[in-house]
């Protein structure tokens, strides 16, 4: 078990924006969390999809979370061994990113995809008030026996405050998709052992290759509306009236990476 959160929390992290508060971790409250970056990228192959997860987790020291690598020599064969340790992971990584889902900075690249609304399809990046958050939440409606899990359509959504995201998170849940992202951890374990896990037999996926989510994805829906004034002047018009939308450029998919960093450096607490 300590080697499966030790490394399930460094190779995880979404994860990319995973943490929470854990009041058994500590007798006093915890400082605020440092400001963290997100990126979310566009690709049109999975080659440029590799490249670009190399450069940002090899090189750049980011934590990725899609594509997620294969980890399934490290987890736990028995579904039911799976939430208590995941949560783990979660609490331990609260005073990195904060509420799961949440960062002060963004940087989109969206180049890749074919937008439905003209110019929508750029490069921008997104700070969020002084001394405030975004909050976002990440899900993918998944296709059915599919290895790696490919999705079929992909929802990101950002919001001012922590309500309206849980809100959001409930509803995609009820929808069938996976969320990833959310500041309801409990939907976050609940997407991960869909994904780890056959559901009819409790055990861990036999074919390796079930455990992974590619960050291919048939569409991509972001949603901006409630922090459109944040955006750059010449998308907060576009931003306000709907969500974006963005279909493949080449191919029958798009593929996405998504990953955070911590600006600066907060205290930990060690697992042990």
């Amino acid at each position: 078990m300590k080697k499966f959160t030790s490394l399930l929390a460094i190779i995880l992290s979404f994860v990319v924006y995973l943490s929470g508060a854990s009041p058994a971790l500590a007798q006093q409250s915890p400082p605020p969390p440092s400001p963290s970056r997100g990126i979310v990228t566009f690709y049109l192959t999975p080659e440029q999809q590799a490249q670009g997860v190399k450069i940002y987790g090899d090189i750049l020291k980011y934590d990725l979370a899609l594509p997620n690598p294969d980890i399934s020599a490290i987890l736990p064969e028995n579904l039911s061994d799976f939430p208590a340790a995941y949560k783990q992971v979660i609490a331990q990584n609260q005073q990195k990113n904060g509420i799961n889902g949440s960062f002060t900075e963004a940087w989109f690249d969206f180049q890749a995809a074919r937008p439905l609304r003209s110019g929508t399809n750029t490069l921008f990046t997104v700070n969020a008030p002084i001394n405030g958050r975004i909050y976002s939440v990440v899900a993918g409606l998944p296709v059915a026996n599919q290895c790696p899990q490919k999705i079929k359509q992909t929802e990101i959504a950002f919001f001012d405050n922590v309500r309206d995201a849980e809100s959001k998170a409930d509803e995609l849940d009820a929808r069938g998709y996976l969320v990833y992202v959310s500041p309801k951890d409990d939907l976050t374990v609940k997407a991960f052992s869909q994904i780890f896990y056959d559901q009819t037999t409790g055990k861990k996926q036999a074919n390796s290759s079930c455990l992974l989510v590619s960050g291919a994805t048939e569409k991509v829906i972001t949603d901006f509306r409630q922090i459109f004034t944040l955006l750059p002047p010449a998308l907060q018009r576009e931003a306000h009236q709907q969500p974006f939308e963005f279909s493949p450029r080449v191919g029958n998919s798009i593929y996405v990476a998504n990953a955070v960093t911590a600006l600066s450096k907060p205290n930990t607490i060690s697992m042990k």
